[in-house]
């Protein structure tokens, strides 16, 4: 079991990269390079780690599927001529990367991570809270050394520098995944199994993933209440679900009135409400991008255009959509590999009908719903998340087989 395991070398380091990742900044190296994250720094020692001893999830197909997906993205960028772009080896790296993340992570111990994790959870409100109200001219900070950028820049402003609504940032540089860094602990505490603690701990996830604004996190929230609508309706009696969505409702209204500074200007998320998200800039630049896309996506529709970095910085393009831009990468043939990501776990968890895997299969809808607007799975913070909550969940998978 999970729980008898020993803390070695491997849960504190994984500790250790969990915090790095979520609390302190990439590092820079040079404008033409990618920063470096604490994840690549450590990662030579996660494979000796992984070679050192057996992973509880090589027993699962699954783990073979981001490398065999490595080796297609190999192929389409030598099938498309672009080997020597440096830029879109990057991709290789990145899909070994997952496969090597969600092995390492398979063999620590996550009772020493569920001690943790309340610590982080607080360390990171304290961070964001300071970020709203910019004290100690923290925003700054934020700016130059988080990639916060001009979400930093324009926080609290509209383009004419205007007071706005606010979507607050965090450590993660951007309010759309930050949404997704919150909605990630709202899953956490899940309130599977209803006390104050987890209640309190749940409702303040969804505070501060309301306050980032986004749109996106609406949808994953109905989302989520409609999983556990449809499979898990039993877990809450018809008082918990009152309290619940009452929460909800509450923690809503408190994000609506701190963003908006007690309801001084339009509320980010209450377009998406009323339907005038649709007509927004943000919509049409997206709706836009995703046509053009889609048109050059029938020109190499089995194999794609291969990862093709260049052509994306070249024109500034941002897919916003991680279905379209694997489908323009990589093909019909990507797109499914791709899709298994998701699919492929979800049944597995989903068809046990055990209330233990909530969190997993929540994990896989925000993940899933996310990438209609986002590139969650680019964005190296959240990939590592949701490694760690697959290999978490795949070793509780284990554990019941063995039990069973």
């Amino acid at each position: 079991m999970t729980g008898q395991r020993t803390i070695d070398i491997s849960s504190v380091l994984g500790l250790f990269v969990l915090i790095a990742a979520l609390c302190f900044p990439a590092m820079n190296i040079g404008d033409s390079l990618p920063t470096i994250h604490v994840l690549d720094v450590c990662f030579p020692i996660f494979i000796f780690l992984i070679i050192q001893k057996k992973a509880i999830v090589f027993k699962e197909f699954y783990v073979f599927i981001p490398f065999v997906f490595c080796v297609y993205v190999l192929f389409t960028i030598f099938i498309q001529g672009h080997s020597t772009m440096r830029h879109d080896y990057f991709e290789v790296y990145k899909w070994f990367k997952y496969g090597v993340t969600l092995l390492f992570f398979s063999q620590v111990n996550f009772q020493f991570f569920k001690k943790a994790i309340p610590i982080l959870f607080g360390a990171l409100i304290v961070i964001n809270t300071i970020h709203f109200f910019n004290l100690f001219n923290f925003n700054e900070l934020l700016k130059g050394y988080y990639n916060g950028g001009m979400h930093i820049e324009y926080f609290g402003k509209n383009s004419l520098g205007e007071p706005a609504v606010k979507r607050l940032v965090g450590t993660m540089g951007n309010p759309n995944i930050n949404a997704i860094l919150f909605g990630v602990f709202s899953i956490y505490y899940f309130p599977v199994h209803f006390s104050r603690k987890t209640l309190a701990f749940f409702f303040v996830s969804l505070l501060f993933m309301f306050l980032c604004q986004s749109r996106t996190s609406l949808l994953f929230l109905a989302a989520m209440y409609l999983v556990v609508l449809v499979f898990y309706t039993r877990i809450w009696t018809k008082k918990q679900w009152m309290i619940v969505l009452s929460g909800t409702i509450i923690a809503y209204l408190m994000a609506w009135m701190f963003a908006s500074s007690f309801f001084q200007y339009t509320s980010y998320n209450n377009s998406l409400l009323d339907g005038s998200a649709l007509f927004s800039g943000s919509a049409r630049g997206r709706f836009e991008t995703w046509y053009l896309l889609f048109g050059q996506i029938v020109e190499y529709p089995i194999f794609g255009h291969g990862p093709y970095k260049s052509y994306f910085y070249a024109n500034r393009i941002y897919s916003e959509n991680e279905y379209i831009l694997m489908f323009w990468r990589y093909g019909i043939i990507g797109l499914f590999v791709y899709l298994s990501f998701y699919v492929i776990p979800f049944f597995q968890f989903i068809k046990t009908r055990n209330p233990t895997f909530i969190p997993v299969i929540l994990l896989l809808a925000i993940m899933s719903i996310s990438a209609l607007t986002n590139n969650p799975l680019t964005e190296r913070n959240i990939e590592l998340l949701f490694c760690i909550g697959l290999a978490w969940g795949y070793q509780l998978f284990q554990s019941n087989k063995q039990d069973a």
